[in-house]
């Protein structure tokens, strides 16, 4: 049995469909609200737009490698940062993000939080990949406690005071934080989907959570982990979104702010879409990150436009949107 634990697969979704061509004038406009922000506001991060058109020249390429990390060991692609370059404008699956990019953004969250207490809380994040583990941990024959991994798991949460778990479920994320000594989860949901698809949505959502979660403390020794004495709870009031593609950026600010009773802070729609413009360049600028080559070239690109910001001579098009264009193995920005 240990070795069917070992062999589990990882949770991986579907990269977000490549972006549908808009009409010409939707882009003329795109591309002129762009040029806009660069001439009118210097104060905007020039690597921050580099990424963007980085990402945009090659978010159709799943070879791409754009964020490597061992340890922790993170792996994304190209076409899983496209995502976070799409125009707000166009709201729809093409803007959700995967369950890997969520489970990167919270390594680079972890790392950042490190040793932290919220609240005087010892808090545990969980990842995307975990839910999938404690799944199958759940699918396992009854009284199945002898795999080490599972007791190893029990010991980490009740070393803890919250855990708080990223679900996806019918394609939207929510996050679940447990609170071990209340011995409850809270829901924590940035648009409620109760409401829309009826009260049982968490409980199934949340089924072979518990269970997974109840089994691995019992084989750490928690008898009363039992899955039936873990309610769950909605916590009412949080932030909402307003478009229909950011669960997932909601998840990772809840998994960032919640202290087990409140938010450490608010935030709003417009914190989410900042998170979506930074969290790209927080990834591949990332310390742990060795993929030089790809920093070396968005730091170029940002160079170039820095030096069209500080000339006086207007921007001259290479078609309808700025190209990019590969020279000797660099990256240059034609205008």
């Amino acid at each position: 049995m240990a070795s069917n634990i070992g062999s589990r697969r990882r949770r991986v979704f579907a990269s977000a469909p490549a972006p549908v061509p808009a009409a010409g004038g939707e882009e003329i406009a795109e591309t002129k609200n762009s040029r806009r922000r660069l001439e009118a506001s210097p104060a905007v991060d020039a690597r921050e737009e580099a990424t963007m058109a980085y990402i945009e020249a090659h978010g159709g390429r799943k070879d791409k490698l754009l964020v490597s990390s061992e340890r922790p060991r993170v792996r994304v692609r190209a076409d899983a940062l496209r995502c976070l370059a799409v125009p707000l404008s166009r709201d729809g699956p093409e803007r959700q993000i995967t369950g890997v990019l969520l489970d990167a953004a919270l390594d680079l969250l972890r790392r950042r939080q490190a040793e932290r207490r919220r609240n005087g809380r010892r808090v545990l994040l969980g990842s995307v990949e975990e839910q999938d583990w404690l799944e199958y941990v759940s699918s396992l024959p009854p009284r199945t406690t002898a795999a080490h991994d599972m007791s190893a798991t029990g010991a980490k949460y009740l070393g803890h005071d919250m855990v708080l778990f990223p679900v996806n479920h019918q394609s939207h994320f929510f996050v679940a934080a447990l609170d071990v000594a209340a011995s409850e989860y809270q829901i924590l949901d940035s648009s409620n989907y109760g409401h829309r698809f009826g009260p049982k949505f968490y409980d199934t959502a949340m089924s072979k959570i518990r269970d997974g979660v109840a089994r691995c403390m019992a084989a750490a020794g928690r008898a009363d982990a039992g899955a039936g004495g873990w309610k769950l709870r909605m916590v009412a009031g949080l932030p909402a979104q307003t478009d229909d593609s950011s669960c997932g950026l909601f998840a990772i600010k809840c998994m960032e702010l919640w202290d087990g009773e409140k938010l450490a802070r608010g935030f709003t729609m417009d914190d989410v879409h900042e998170l979506r413009r930074k969290l790209a360049g927080e990834l591949i600028f990332w310390e742990l990150n060795e993929m030089q080559e790809v920093k070396d070239e968005i730091e170029f690109m940002a160079r170039k436009m820095m030096m069209m910001r500080s000339s006086s001579s207007p921007l001259r098009n290479c078609g309808n949107r700025v190209k990019l264009a590969t020279l000797g193995g660099g990256v240059c920005v034609c205008y």
